[in-house]
């Protein structure tokens, strides 16, 4: 319907599918983690696990668009990181020619 996840909806959609109430470090048990979870253990930025999960090289769930991306311990285990960094950890931002450069005095 187009409508974001309020509290409210969240609790709602629990109470009538029975779905259990969230237990604090659940998901963290069963071995799951976030997007930036995962960034901070692979030492890389949020946006480049992303990419590594768009370019089919991590696997990762999304149960519906909107709601946070969880990645299993396994397939962190399993992935090639040298491929996805650069000696630092961070790669440089890419430079356009589109890009004007803005100076403020």
């Amino acid at each position: 319907r187009q409508n974001g996840w309020t509290q409210s909806r969240v609790c709602t959609f629990r109470n009538q599918h029975d779905i259990a109430v969230y237990k604090k470090d659940e998901r963290s048990e069963r071995g799951e983690y976030t997007l930036q979870e995962t960034a901070a253990r692979l030492g890389l930025r949020p946006m480049t696990v992303l990419r590594m999960i768009r370019a089919g090289d991590l696997k990762a769930e999304q149960y519906c668009k909107g709601t946070p991306w969880i990645i299993r311990h396994e397939d962190i285990e399993q992935l090639d990181i040298q491929h996805h960094s650069g000696s630092s950890g961070h790669s440089p931002l890419s430079q356009s020619q589109d890009q004007q450069i803005q100076l403020f005095q």
